[in-house]
């Protein structure tokens, strides 16, 4: 009886293992389906976006804005905003509506997203790497975009690679 009772549980837990790694195998081949067939892509530019800030103890609010380019086609909205902002700091969340967006002859193509951003000059001075993030709802793609709070003059701090 004790032989059969281990029989019958290593039986089961084969058929487990091998319909998880079954299950596993369809969640992969979905996912590879999904990447393989979406057909829109968050561009990035030469150059890690930036954005700098004059620090300021006084509270002043500084607000300003990132923009970045959705290549390809899409027929449903892409939602859009951004995250690891400096503390405090917040950014505008909107959608792009289904449509297309594709390079032109000579390379060039239409930026067709800004994002706002607006918080404190106050924060601790530092280089933020925030990101820009875009989604179908199934696949989230980001672009990295540095908020650097500084003394530096404005033209100084964006001229500095």
């Amino acid at each position: 009886m004790k032989v059969m009772s281990r029989i019958a549980r290593s039986v089961l837990v084969l058929a487990s293992v091998l319909l998880l790694s079954l299950a596993g195998t369809s969640v992969v081949a979905s996912a590879q389906t999904a990447s393989q067939t979406r057909t829109w892509h968050l561009e990035q530019f030469d150059r890690t976006s930036r954005m700098c800030v004059q620090h300021g103890p006084d509270g002043r609010t500084h607000a300003s804005y990132f923009i970045f380019v959705v290549s390809g086609k899409w027929t449903t909205d892409l939602e859009f905003g951004m995250r690891d902002l400096p503390p405090g700091w917040t950014a505008t969340e909107h959608h792009l509506p289904p449509g297309a967006n594709f390079h032109d002859p000579d390379g060039s193509i239409t930026v067709n997203g800004f994002v706002g951003v607006q918080g404190s000059a106050s924060v601790p001075m530092a280089t933020y790497h925030a990101h820009i993030w875009v989604s179908d709802g199934t696949v989230t793609e980001t672009l990295p975009a540095d908020i650097i709070v500084t003394t530096e003059s404005w033209v100084d701090c964006m001229n500095r690679r």
